[in-house]
C-alpha cells in the first residue's frame, strides 16, 4: 500500500545520525566471479505488492554483496519461504510531485528466524535496471551504526522521490532519492546468527544473508 505523508507548511523534520562514514564499494556493474548461492524461484505472493501486478520473470536475482552467502530476491521467493526475507509494499511505484503530499513505497527485511539477525541499516544500496545490467544509483557513503533484530521483528526503508518530515523510529529508515522511471533493486546485507537452513541457533555457524527489494517507477 502506497505510504502518503501531507506536508504542513513552515514545519520540517531532520534525523541527525552520528557514527563513521564507509564508502560504498558496490560497482556500476553488478557481477562477480562468486555467486552466492540464491534459493529456489517461486511464485511471487500477489498479496505482497500492487494490485496490478509487475512481472520480473525477465529479470534474474542479482547480488551485489561480496560476503554474501545467501541472496534472497522479493520476485523470487515467496514472503515467509526462508529465515530471511525481504518484501515490498508495491511492485509499481507511482509517485507524483508539485502537489501537498508525499508517497513513499516501502522495502521491509523480514526476521523470521529463531536468532536475531544484525544489520547496517544505512548501508543499503540502490541499483537500476539498464537492459545489459545493474547500475550503481546510491548511496556512496554511509554511517555505520549496527543494530540487531530479534526473532520476529522488522526492519524497514521508506522509500520517497522528494525530502518530507520523518520522525525518527527504531526499526524505520526514510530513503529520499529523486528516481527516473525505471526498474531497480534495493539491498541490504546482514548476519544471520545461526544456520539458514532452518534459521536455528547455532554456536558454530552463521549466514550473511543479502536481502533485495524489486520494484519499479512510473512517472509521468
Amino acid at each position: 500500500m502506497k505510504r502518503r505523508t501531507f506536508i504542513v507548511a513552515g514545519g520540517s523534520a531532520m534525523l541527525a545520525t552520528a557514527g563513521c562514514l564507509a564508502t560504498s564499494n558496490t560497482s556500476d556493474d553488478a557481477s562477480a566471479d562468486e555467486t552466492p548461492a540464491t534459493d529456489t524461484p517461486t511464485p511471487a505472493d500477489p498479496a505482497e505488492g500492487d494490485a496490478a501486478g509487475a512481472s520480473f520473470d525477465d529479470i534474474p536475482c542479482p547480488s551485489f554483496s561480496d560476503s554474501a552467502d545467501r541472496t534472497v530476491c522479493s520476485h523470487t521467493v515467496m514472503a515467509g519461504a526462508t529465515p530471511v526475507y525481504p518484501t515490498v509494499s508495491e511492485q509499481v511505484f507511482t509517485p507524483t510531485t508539485g502537489d501537498d503530499s508525499v508517497e513513499t513505497m516501502a522495502i521491509t527485511l523480514h526476521n523470521d528466524s529463531g536468532v536475531r539477525f544484525g544489520l547496517n541499516p544505512h548501508a543499503w544500496t540502490l541499483e537500476r535496471w539498464t537492459g545489459d545490467g545493474w547500475e550503481h544509483v546510491a548511496p556512496e557513503e554511509y554511517v555505520e551504526p549496527w543494530q540487531s533484530l530479534a526473532p520476529g521483528e522488522t526492519f524497514t526503508w521508506e522509500l520517497s522521490v522528494e525530502s518530507h518530515p520523518t520522525p525518527q523510529e527504531q526499526r524505520r529508515l526514510s530513503v529520499v532519492e529523486d528516481l527516473e522511471s525505471g526498474t531497480y533493486a534495493f539491498g541490504s546485507t546482514g548476519i544471520l546468527q545461526g544456520a539458514w537452513a532452518d534459521g536455528s541457533a547455532s554456536t558454530e555457524e552463521e549466514t550473511n544473508v543479502e536481502c533485495i527489494g524489486i520494484f519499479r517507477v512510473s512517472r509521468s
